[in-house]
């Protein structure tokens, strides 16, 4: 049963009522249904949110208005036969029990906003609306019809996480809805340009984005989501929203169903990070994504035929290096005994791919010899696939004997920890289409704004 609550009740003012993005009291606003009566668009037809007025088949209706519909309703059956729950009726709020989507004029500042409008306590389970930009026009989509898919696929499915949850932390409802842009529609440029965004910051953890206003990076955790999908099936996602609606540790809960499946944290989060190499330019030698070409890659920490590098590995992320190899033997060793991280080396090919791993070891301060290798190119994967609350910072050392021997007992003075939560390394927006968002074929990216957070995801484009 719904419990409602005035407060609830105060979180969002519609577009036909007023509140920050709404029609103006001269808009002529006009709605229509979806072809199956599911979703309810409303739009103007004449005033400051005019809507684009093609009318194709000269039925009377924009023809914008009614792919909106026909679209958001194709996006809730794909969530429908996925096994995900419906988003919550509003209880004829709009008129009827549809969904309703309102297209208002964004001035720019944003291209979509899924507000909850009536929710339960505990869990708070919510139904909503959610308002989409009118026209699109100055944004860098491909196509109307792209951004009318990203847009409704992405903030309907923060109606179907609000159906579960709707106070969950912004790095899993931003990156999970991101993910299901790619469920509805395989290699969404906008999914893509988030997984370019996550792999140019892969040392900072999963759950800790930057602080302020919701950046980027909580959107590309996206393709971890794709990542655990794609090795325990899609309906691990609908696992993890039920544990919302009673867990108070999403990562705890993660871990138990990785683990309830056969799997692991420590080995699924180390191959991610493995995967995660294997992308652009350095794809197709190894196990990786179906799209890897199409994102990547990681940067490199340090380069040299040496590597003796003071890092600090957080949990849930990662750090690449690569080792210019004379040919020989290659030894390895970390400053400290630091058995919860994982490290892996790999070759690579003559077109510069890289390959297996020819290694795999855990930190040590006892050297260990990881193989005798020709010349060329390696990369070292390091990684702490932990839930642990510290990081670990510790001296890196990659090379023959002698460089481990010189480099291993030079223990830095600062061999403590801190939180996974420490700003340091940033998140600094890429340009183009978005706050904090990077640019890509596919046109304007999202960012929420904080100030919005209660009335759930909104996206904004610079």
């Amino acid at each position: 049963m719904l419990i409602l609550t005035l407060a609830s009740l105060a979180h969002a003012q519609r577009p036909t009522e007023g509140g920050l993005f709404s029609f103006d009291a001269s808009d002529v606003v006009a709605s229509v249904d979806s072809p199956g009566g599911t979703v309810r668009v409303w739009y103007s037809t004449d005033g400051p949110n005019l809507v684009k007025t093609d009318d194709d088949d000269a039925n009377g209706v924009p023809d914008f208005a009614e792919e909106v519909g026909a679209a958001a309703e194709d996006v809730l059956i794909v969530y429908a036969e996925k096994g995900f729950r419906a988003p919550l009726s509003d209880e004829g709020r709009g008129g009827s029990d549809a969904m309703d989507v309102y297209l208002v004029d964004f001035g720019g500042n944003a291209d979509g906003n899924y507000s909850a409008e009536v929710c339960s306590s505990s869990p708070r389970q919510c139904s909503g609306f959610f308002v989409m930009e009118n026209d699109f026009e100055g944004y860098g989509y491909g196509s109307l019809s792209t951004a009318i898919r990203v847009l409704t696929s992405h903030e309907l499915f923060h109606a179907v996480q609000a159906a579960y949850d709707a106070d969950e932390e912004v790095w899993f409802s931003e990156g999970t809805a991101v993910w299901a842009e790619e469920l509805y529609e395989e290699e969404s440029n906008d999914f893509l340009a988030f997984c370019d965004a996550y792999l140019d910051d892969t040392g900072r953890s999963l759950n800790e984005p930057p602080a302020g206003p919701v950046p980027t990076f909580a959107y590309a955790t996206a393709l971890w989501w794709w990542y655990l999908s794609d090795q325990y099936g899609d309906d691990v996602l609908i696992e993890l929203l039920e544990a919302t609606e009673s867990g108070d540790d999403l990562l705890l809960d993660m871990e138990g169903i990785e683990v309830a499946r056969g799997g692991s944290l420590r080995v699924d989060f180390a191959t991610f990070a493995q995967w995660n190499l294997a992308t652009g330019r350095y794809s197709g030698a190894m196990a990786s994504y179906p799209f890897a070409e199409n994102i990547g890659p990681p940067r490199a920490e340090e380069s040299g035929a040496a590597i003796s590098d003071d890092n600090r590995y957080y949990p849930l992320a990662a750090t690449y290096y690569t080792l210019e190899h004379p040919g020989g033997e290659v030894w390895f060793a970390t400053a400290a005994d630091a058995p919860e991280l994982a490290f892996s080396l790999h070759g690579t090919t003559a077109d510069g791919d890289v390959t297996d791993a020819v290694a795999t070891v855990a930190g040590s301060a006892t050297p260990a010899l990881l193989g005798d290798l020709p010349a060329g190119d390696y990369w070292l994967v390091g990684s702490n696939p932990t839930l642990a609350e510290d990081s670990t910072k510790v001296l890196t050392c990659l090379g023959s004997a002698a460089d481990v021997a010189a480099c291993a007992p030079a223990i830095s003075e600062d061999t403590g920890t801190d939180t996974a939560g420490d700003d340091t390394g940033g998140d600094a927006p890429p340009e183009g289409c978005g706050c904090a968002t990077p640019a890509h074929p596919g046109g304007a990216l999202v960012v929420a704004l904080a100030g919005l957070a209660v009335a759930g995801g909104r996206r904004r484009r610079a």
